[in-house]
């Protein structure tokens, strides 16, 4: 996981320090705004491609993030909402709960075409006392890397997440689509 995370951000500072004419390209850029300042509501879903013993499958979730372009190619976000990944409720889990959970993010995007980005956040989120009883905290650490397109008004999306809870993790693959409001 570290080889890919590495190899992730070695892309966005390639991609954020490439040096091409890009004059024509941006001049017909539908995403950018005059304004700086964006704010996205979103609805995600997403899948557990954790591998091993827990039984985590789809889940959904809602998000508010807060965005802060520095330039017209990079922007920061703070992202947080709500997240419920439900757990397969065979006859060997009747005692599991769903995960439920609500992440604060920090991250940034990179854009290397007018309207696609390359996206990355981390973060901390605060789970559910009923999943993580025996533990001595109940906040996870959160990072996810994504991808994405970007209009004047609409984001979407595609993510892998980690949420991992002293080296009890689950990942997730999600798709986030939202509307964006420009100030």
């Amino acid at each position: 996981m570290k080889k890919i995370l590495f190899n992730f951000l070695l892309l966005v500072v390639f991609l954020g320090f490439q040096k091409t004419a890009n004059a024509q390209i941006f001049a017909s850029n539908e995403r950018y705004s005059e304004s700086s300042l964006h704010i996205s509501v979103g609805a995600e879903g997403m899948y557990n491609i954790n591998p091993g013993k827990n039984y985590y499958k789809a889940g959904v979730g809602g998000t508010l993030r807060f965005q802060y372009d520095l330039t017209q190619n990079l922007g920061l976000t703070l992202t947080s909402g709500f997240y419920n990944i439900t757990h397969d409720k065979g006859p060997r889990s009747l005692t599991k709960e769903d995960i439920k959970f609500i992440p604060v993010k920090f991250g940034g995007k990179a854009y290397f075409l007018p309207e696609w980005y390359l996206g990355g956040e981390v973060g901390v989120g605060y789970i559910d006392p009923s999943i993580v009883p025996r533990t001595q905290t109940h906040f996870v650490k959160v990072i996810a890397p994504s991808i994405g397109y970007e209009s004047n008004h609409i984001d979407a999306s595609f993510r892998y997440e980690n949420i991992n809870n002293q080296n009890n993790y689950v990942s997730v693959v999600a798709l986030r689509l939202a509307y964006i409001f420009n100030f």
